[in-house]
């Protein structure tokens, strides 16, 4: 069964990952400028203004595991309290920028609290079905996927209108977010009451404030490359949508957590981890050796720079590497320590203290600190140096910098964690492979040249088969020298027969 499950959970990533992609290409290549604009508000705003569902986010999950289930009343009463605060980041946040909006600022407004009070309903559910369900949890990742593919023809039938691309945005997290709720009322249980929920949220959050909720500072990046390059921004832009694809990992790293924190399973930790690195790995590879396939998809019209742009497309392969690393590190130091869950006892604040779950809000912490503080000066640096895209370059270098701190701050308190990370192991399931695949793919780019078209359809097919090529090739060498991989890979075939021979029953 667990086996089952983390193979869906790979395959609804990958999926994630092909939907992400299409979509906010489709997006990026069709909505009038000014209508990007308007999305890249009403996203800044959501995630402004959500703050504080880092913090129940944070502790329902651990509330489930430690009463099986959740007081789903309760829960919403709570979330309600923290929705206020939103509502009034939500409307600050919005009047600032209302008049530049003009006729389309209402509607902002609008689908910005919507798409709120979902995101809320989502954490909720979110906490639950991890713990619970995870299979249903993974349902909804499939869910929301399927529902980019479905909304990019009802924005072409509508004709790529302002209107219907912002709502779109509400709708591809309502519909699964509806269907993850009515899951989740299995799972209601009658124990505790609002207030004793509203104790616990508030005594846990000291913990997330430090870590995830500081990482809305992180934002400022686009102020300082603003500030110092600020024709720029654009560039920083298509860099955004580039990482879209290495989000995918967000579904099997959650997968990880609920595992640990219901049954502490750490036999599971290595094989999530290599599944996770491998995919990581794969989507950096096809994008630092493809880089002009990927740019021209996104935006054509800068593919004239694509040599200019190598650099800063290799850091932000490094970077998206090393995250889904921390990411996935973070949550499984948080999955092994259940010191709050485990007593029955309510939480109370003082109970994280010297715990492996503080240490890892405080790896973000550091985080937050390295790439806000080196930002500038790494700016400048490169400004002096003379490159073109000096500021862009100078932000994802110090994210790798804070990447590095963060991952190195980690693995101060992996203590006897850090055998399950086995060194030997992972040079014959990743470093060999990676490495040998590196070689080959970088002589079958000197032979295979694109020459790049500003169609679409045509810059489509470039892109499936720069990546087709890139997975051939890289899982082929993984699976040849890794025993582990060649396992995975026969899990993974098994389950897609099974499934495709099940639905023909």
């Amino acid at each position: 069964m667990a086996r089952g499950t983390r193979m869906m959970a790979v395959l609804a990533s990958l999926l994630a990952l092909l939907s992400s992609f299409t979509y906010n290409i489709a997006i990026t290549r069709k909505i009038p400028t000014a209508g990007l604009g308007l999305l890249s508000l009403l996203n800044a705003t959501i995630a402004f203004s959500t703050l504080p569902t880092a913090l129940i986010g944070f502790a329902y999950p651990r509330l489930t595991a430690r009463d099986n289930g959740l007081n789903i009343t309760a829960a919403i009463n709570v979330s309600t309290i923290f929705y206020l605060i939103t509502l009034v980041l939500t409307i600050a946040y919005l009047m600032g920028v209302w008049t530049k909006m003009g006729a389309y600022a209402f509607l902002v407004l609008i689908i910005a609290i919507l798409s709120e009070i979902t995101s809320y309903i989502q954490t909720i559910t979110n906490s639950i079905l991890m713990i619970k369900n995870r299979g249903r949890f993974i349902i909804t990742s499939i869910i929301q996927s399927i529902t980019k593919f479905i909304v990019i023809p009802v924005i072409l039938f509508l004709g790529w209108t302002v209107q219907a691309v912002l709502w779109s945005s509400f709708f591809i997290v309502f519909i699964p977010s509806l269907y993850a709720f009515i899951c989740s009322l299995r799972y209601h249980v009658n124990v505790y009451n609002t207030r004793r929920y509203f104790r616990e949220v508030i005594s846990a959050s000291w913990v997330p404030l430090m870590g995830y909720a500081i990482n809305s500072f992180r934002s400022l990046d686009a102020m300082f490359i603003g500030i110092f390059g600020y024709a720029q921004l654009s560039t920083w832009y298509v860099i955004f949508i580039l990482s879209k694809p290495f989000g995918y990992s967000n579904t099997l790293v959650n997968v990880t957590y609920g595992e640990l924190l219901e049954r502490g399973r750490p036999n599971i930790i290595y094989r999530d981890f290599l599944i996770i690195l491998l995919i990581t790995t794969y989507v950096a590879l096809s994008l630092t050796l493809f880089p002009g396939v990927y740019i021209n998809l996104v935006r054509p019209s800068i593919r004239n720079e694509i040599s200019l742009l190598v650099l800063p497309i290799v850091l932000l392969a490094i970077n998206s590497v090393l995250g889904n690393v921390n990411q996935f590190i973070s949550n499984v130091m948080q999955g092994i320590d259940k010191r709050d869950i485990e007593s029955n006892h309510e939480i109370r604040p003082g109970i994280y203290l010297r715990s492996l779950i503080l240490h890892t809000h405080l790896a973000e912490l550091v985080f937050t600190i390295v790439y806000l503080s080196t930002m500038v000066p790494l700016i400048l640096l490169f400004r002096d140096l003379g490159f073109t895209y000096y500021a862009v370059i100078g932000a994802l270098l110090s994210s790798l910098l804070a990447n590095i701190s963060a991952l190195g701050f980690r693995f101060i308190r992996l203590g006897s964690i850090k055998s399950i990370f086995n060194g030997r192991v992972m040079l014959l399931d990743y470093a060999l492979p990676s490495l040998l695949s590196i070689i080959v793919l970088i002589l079958i780019v000197h032979v295979i040249r694109f020459t790049l078209y500003t169609s679409i359809i045509i810059s489509l097919v470039q892109v499936v088969i720069a990546s087709l090529i890139t997975l051939v090739i890289y899982f082929g060498i993984a699976v040849i020298i890794s025993r582990n991989v060649r396992d995975l890979v026969m899990i993974l075939i098994r389950k897609i027969i099974g499934t495709i021979t099940a639905s023909q029953l």
